[in-house]
């Protein structure tokens, strides 16, 4: 269901913002994933893969289509978090972990589980690091409207082994929880009441239950909220990735898979160079991949 028909000859623009729950969001493009060959490692698409400047305007032109009124976009806010959990030392947790080991292979003594658990949070905090300054300040500085908002934690456990096995080599890999964000959802739904003055269209690009009283308190203040997400496959046979919220909210619209991997991702133009030159871009190979993956689902719609 669409928004109200607006009274009078004369149909304002609508003041449009749209909030991004990037984890969730991110979670969604990298699970479009691709392989060159069955034992290559899979290709997974994220952030850094799109060109966000089109990929926005066409999200903002399915709307203004679906309702008949134009959306003037004001900004779009990307959440992600803020800090990492920092690294606790937890030796009774190593000795249980090692005595556990001790039943199985590998056989690791409480001194390796130390190492292993801080080793694998170093690589966490770097990738963390590198993302918020390699990543989002690069996309910050390329689109004017896109603002990240960086809000709450990222919560790893090193000392919840997620994986511990060891290779014929020898090599043991250690792989602990990550928890994922805490309070970024907060974040969101504290933004979506507090901007209450400035907007009339929210759009979420989130599947996150969480939002459904932040989602009825902005409706009950007579403002519009919409949903927005991507999809794998085309119709008839499609799977939204974020379906929870669209029960409640105003409207719902989506990008199938074939839109998405044909129209959005950076790619070489006819002068054989890169239009944004993402890092690191899509390689070749996997580019061919993803262009018969495009080619498969044109048949489909056919």
């Amino acid at each position: 269901m669409g928004p109200p028909t607006i009274l009078g000859r004369r149909k304002m623009p609508k003041r449009t913002v749209v909030l991004v729950d990037g984890q969730n969001f991110k979670k969604n493009l990298q699970t479009f994933a691709f392989r060159t060959a069955p034992d290559q490692r899979a290709f997974r698409l994220d952030e850094k893969h799109f060109d966000w400047g089109k990929f926005f305007r066409a999200m903002i032109a399915k709307f203004d289509a679906a309702t008949g009124v134009e959306h003037q976009l004001l900004r779009v806010y990307w959440y992600a978090a803020d800090t990492i959990t920092p690294f606790i030392s937890e030796p009774r947790r190593a000795a249980d972990i090692a005595r556990d080991c001790r039943l199985r292979n590998p056989s690791l003594s409480p001194d390796d589980v130390m190492r292993l658990a801080e080793t694998w949070y170093r690589r966490e905090r770097d990738n963390f690091i590198r993302a918020r300054e390699d990543v989002y300040e690069q996309l910050q500085r390329r689109y004017d409207f896109l603002e990240f908002k960086f809000v709450g934690q990222y919560d790893v456990r090193p000392f919840v082994p997620y994986l511990i096995e060891r290779d014929p080599s020898g090599r043991v890999t250690y792989l602990g929880t990550r928890q994922g964000e805490k309070g970024v959802d907060v974040g969101i739904a504290t933004d979506m009441i507090a901007k209450l003055p400035f907007y009339d269209v929210a759009i979420l690009v989130s599947g996150d239950a969480d939002f459904i009283p932040a989602v009825k308190h902005v409706k009950d203040h007579l403002r519009w909220v919409y949903q927005f997400s991507v999809a794998k496959g085309v119709p008839p046979r499609i799977n939204y990735l974020s379906p929870w919220l669209k029960s409640i909210t105003d409207l719902f619209g989506f990008f199938d898979e074939r839109e998405l991997l044909r129209d959005y991702l950076i790619r070489l133009d006819t002068t054989n160079r890169w239009t944004i030159k993402p890092d690191p871009y899509i390689p070749e190979a996997v580019m061919e991949v993803i262009d018969r993956r495009v080619a498969e689902l044109e048949a489909q719609r056919n």
